[in-house]
């Protein structure tokens, strides 16, 4: 019997590992919930972050609420019973807050979850701009109601993002008849621009862009 030759056994080269970059991250803020006590007699809580938003309820003196919101760029926060999940919106003027509110959550007013009504179905019409210096005077058509629809609040609210004394600021303004006028100056880097709502007792009917004209 003839015996072949047995080969030598073949090396495999191993690959040399690649080194693995790994991304950094983002460090994520870390917010807390504040507590505060209710120092006048009876303070209006709304549904949006500002004094002409629909009311929703009322907060009285001594209560104690959680403050688990700040409007970004404005001054309303967002408040609720310790425990609770029924939230408003208030004035912090009206409370003793305990800790910082810049530790709270900021919330941008586009998220602000507001009540909408099922029974109107097109926004203000007419919405129009004028511009003069620093002030602009905005300007739409009357919303006609359904007889018994009125909620006997303030009917419009314009919310504008202008720029005041150098700051971008959100400056929710209510209004009774069909023109109100806003301060707005150049300096700031972000674009000002603004919504109309109208109101009626069920909620907002969709809102309106204005076309806001630009600061010189």
């Amino acid at each position: 019997m003839t015996l072949s030759p047995t080969s030598p056994p073949t090396e495999t080269a191993s690959a040399t590992p690649s080194p693995t970059v790994t991304a950094s991250q983002t460090p994520v803020p870390t917010y807390v919930t504040l507590r505060g006590k209710v120092i006048v007699d009876q303070a209006v809580c709304h549904y949006g972050p500002g004094a002409p938003y629909l009311y929703k309820y009322a907060v009285i003196r001594d209560s104690n609420l959680e403050i688990i919101a700040r409007v970004a760029r404005g001054t309303y926060i967002q408040v609720q019973a310790i425990g609770g999940d029924n939230p408003c919106w208030v004035n912090p003027q009206w409370m003793e807050i305990q800790g910082d509110l810049n530790s709270v959550r900021p919330m941008n007013a586009e998220d602000v979850q507001l009540p909408w009504t099922p029974y109107y179905s097109q926004p203000p019409t007419g919405v129009s701009a004028q511009r003069q210096g620093n002030e602009v005077t905005v300007s739409w058509n009357p919303v006609t109601l359904k007889a018994g629809d009125d909620s006997e609040q303030v009917p419009y609210v314009i919310e504008a993002w202008v720029c005041q004394d150098g700051n971008f600021v959100f400056t929710p303004l209510g209004a009774w008849q069909t023109q109100a006028t806003i301060v707005d100056e150049p300096g700031c880097q972000e674009p000002s621009h603004a919504r109309l709502l109208a109101s009626e007792k069920h909620g907002y009917l969709p809102g309106a862009e204005i076309p806001w004209p630009l600061a010189e």
